[in-house]
């Protein structure tokens, strides 16, 4: 192992401890529970079903996203337990090879990269604040970014050596990309016609490859396909992938009533779910939220200033600098992700992971501007630990302490909010989390859960408490409660007759 590698596991490890203690200081929330909920049935219950998810197309709920990352969370979970921080570990491992394989990359580029150059990398992948809340949490986003970066280099590799295994590796690593999130397939494709329309000199191998990337995307969404056929979700996938795109919703906004209407069947189910989960931002506002992430901005700004000035008198050359391209690509990457109709605070690894690649490649080659960057990354990283440490309001020890006080018994039903998955998951065997699930489909229930200091998500368990009150054959009763988060416990009973 080279010194640069020996040096950034070295030094991801400290982040890793600094994260194992602190990983409990996030509390749970709605996307992390919707992926982990399935893989936690899987791996303890033998069933691919969810109590976590929304209805789709008039189905009852079923995890209709590329089933990849929970299928390796349930085998992980098989091997290591349930709890949060043994759930969300999976993902510092992924963070850890992701970065082994960006700095392959980078080497592979020939970025010389000597000891600081290494440290500052390591410390803007985990330290960021943008970064480390992305992979604190139980979302594949860190899954997708190390399958993008892997087909990148295998790519890569095949231009190099253009041998069978080669191209049977990119094909496979697409595929598992696919599989892993659409989004994700996107933004290989992002990649490769960028790249292509930058480097004019290579644009006969990067058609070459264009067939092989195509080739693994496709399999991959039809190996997704034929599994969500399988459980009877194929119709309910689909659509699943137009209402997470702001752009394809309101294309399949005018196109289904049309569609509805020539082929005779009922759009309005359609229409309604997409009107649920369609943004109500415009395309401008939905750009001018990029201006969110501050870090990246300032991390940009300051990279821009040190091309430009390392560069000043070679702008000819600048521009065809790779590492310079990595910077124009990083700011390219949130814009047309925003006009394909999705750019949320979990893809930002789409735009930081080319701009800490052309970070540390101008890092590598001026020394004074390697130490500007070791500064603004050092402070960024203080500021990235900070953000990890105990939030005063919620206390984790506190929701643990709550549902261990309680009697709950396996064959108990409890209606709960997200922040106590992986406490009350293991200790009952139906857990409906009405924050997502709908209502209709919620049977005997003998418990609930509320959240009083929650977000919206948590308000439909208020909205279930309330119809249960105003039921005459149910009787509510408050049992028990907790601080810090703000938790009441009722206990329902049927009136007897």
């Amino acid at each position: 192992m080279s010194k640069c590698y020996c040096i950034y596991v070295l030094l991801s490890l400290a982040f890793i401890v600094v994260n194992l203690f602190t990983l409990s200081n996030l509390l749970p929330w709605i996307d992390e529970v919707m992926f982990i909920d399935t893989a936690y049935n899987a791996a303890f219950h033998g069933k691919w079903e969810t109590t976590a998810w929304y209805r789709v197309a008039g189905q009852h709920p079923f995890s209709t996203y590329p089933p990849l990352y929970q299928m390796l969370a349930a085998a992980w979970m098989r091997l290591f337990g349930s709890s949060l921080v043994a759930v969300r570990s999976m993902n510092l491992l992924f963070t850890l090879l992701l970065g082994g394989v960006c700095l392959r990359l980078m080497k592979g580029h020939g970025v010389q990269l000597s000891s600081w150059p290494t440290v500052l990398f390591t410390c803007l992948l985990w330290g960021t604040g943008e970064m480390a809340w992305m992979y604190r949490n139980g979302r594949p986003d860190m899954l997708c970014a190390l399958l993008a970066a892997s087909t990148v280099l295998f790519a890569e590799r095949h231009l190099a050596l253009k041998t069978p295994s080669t191209r049977l590796a990119v094909v496979i690593a697409a595929a598992m990309l696919s599989c892993t999130g659409l989004q994700a397939a996107f933004y290989l494709c992002v990649v490769w016609s960028f790249f292509f329309i930058i480097r004019k000199e290579r644009r006969k191998e990067h058609l070459r490859l264009l067939p092989l990337l195509l080739s693994g995307i496709f399999l991959g969404v039809l190996s997704v396909a034929l599994f969500m056929m399988a459980h009877g979700r194929l119709v309910a996938f689909a659509c699943s992938m137009v209402q997470y795109s702001a752009t394809l919703s309101d294309l399949a906004l005018t196109v289904v009533p049309w569609a509805g209407f020539a082929f005779d069947f009922d759009a309005t189910p359609y229409t309604e779910k997409l009107l649920q989960l369609t943004t109500k931002m415009s395309l401008g506002q939905r750009l001018l939220s990029i201006a969110t992430c501050r870090s990246f901005l300032f991390l940009s700004a300051i990279t821009l200033t040190a091309y430009t000035a390392s560069f000043r008198n070679r702008l000819r050359k600048m521009l065809a600098d790779e590492g310079f391209l990595l910077l124009l690509f990083a700011l390219c990457a949130p814009v047309v992700m925003v006009l394909a109709g999705r750019y949320p605070d979990y893809y930002r690894w789409m735009a930081f992971l080319p701009l800490l690649a052309s970070i540390t490649s101008i890092a590598a080659r001026q020394r004074w501007w390697c130490a500007v960057l070791c500064i603004a990354a050092f402070t960024m990283t203080t500021a990235g630990i900070r953000s990890m440490l105990t939030d005063e309001h919620h206390s984790y020890s506190n929701l643990q302490h709550f549902v261990q006080q309680q009697r709950f018994k396996p064959a108990d039903v409890v209606v709960c909010p997200f922040s106590l998955f992986y406490e009350i998951k293991p200790v009952c065997d139906t857990c409906y989390f009405a924050g997502i699930f709908p209502m209709e489909y919620i049977g005997r229930a003998d418990y609930i859960i509320e959240r009083a200091d929650g977000d919206d998500h948590d308000k439909p368990i208020a909205d279930y408490a309330d119809k249960i009150k105003a039921d005459p054959r149910f009787t509510l009763t408050k049992i028990a409660t907790c601080e810090k988060p703000s938790l009441t416990l009722y206990q329902i009973k049927k009136n007897v007759e």
